[in-house]
């Protein structure tokens, strides 16, 4: 039997004011958090801060456990402290602090650790470079992924990743405040 794959989102639905941005200097820390690229010893060393954006206050932000960052998953202290052991296998976490209205909060930035093939490469659309490189472009996802997994990042493309109905149930079942929803949704317009 298939499981059923999600893209994990802020449990605040809205606009991309309900994402966050890595105060300085963000290509390190996308190399390590979504590439698998850099040296773990200096990112734990390094005062991690992210800003949460402006749709955010310090009245909603206790209202999920996740925020989209491109630099780097966040979750709340809450889930880490419910999930992080259960998680251990796919997820490796770091203390960050996420300001908020210029008030600084205890997150967690997450490098994912799991990777399967999640995509499916001749069903989804790649735009050609000049060069003649193809880039994934609008990724489908398998609908026969059998291994099973909590989170995890593709094989080839590791910038993508899904979450599990299994890490679904287990964010109901611990009152975690995330939302789900068909990694296949984009903002942008599908042709």
């Amino acid at each position: 039997m298939s499981l059923k794959l999600y893209r994990i989102t802020s449990a605040l639905k809205g606009s991309l004011d309900y994402m966050a941005g890595f105060k300085k200097n963000a290509r390190d820390i996308f190399l390590f958090f979504v590439m698998d690229r850099g040296d773990e010893e200096k990112i734990r060393r390094r005062r991690l801060e992210f800003i949460a954006g402006t749709g955010y206050t310090l009245d909603n932000i206790v209202k999920t456990d996740y925020i989209n960052c491109p630099t780097a998953p966040l979750f709340s202290k809450k889930f880490v402290e419910k999930m992080g052991t259960v998680l251990k296998e796919e997820l490796q976490f770091f203390p960050c602090t996420l300001i908020c209205k210029n008030v600084s909060l205890d997150w967690y930035a997450a490098r994912i650790i799991r990777r399967i093939p999640i995509i499916d490469r001749e069903a989804s659309t790649y735009t050609t470079l000049t060069d003649g490189e193809k880039v994934l472009e609008f990724p489908k996802y398998r609908r026969d992924v059998e291994e099973k997994f909590f989170i995890a990042r593709d094989t080839e493309n590791i910038a993508y990743y899904v979450v599990s109905e299994q890490f679904k149930n287990l964010c109901t079942d611990n009152e975690l405040l995330i939302g789900f929803e068909d990694p296949e949704f984009s903002l942008c317009i599908k042709q």
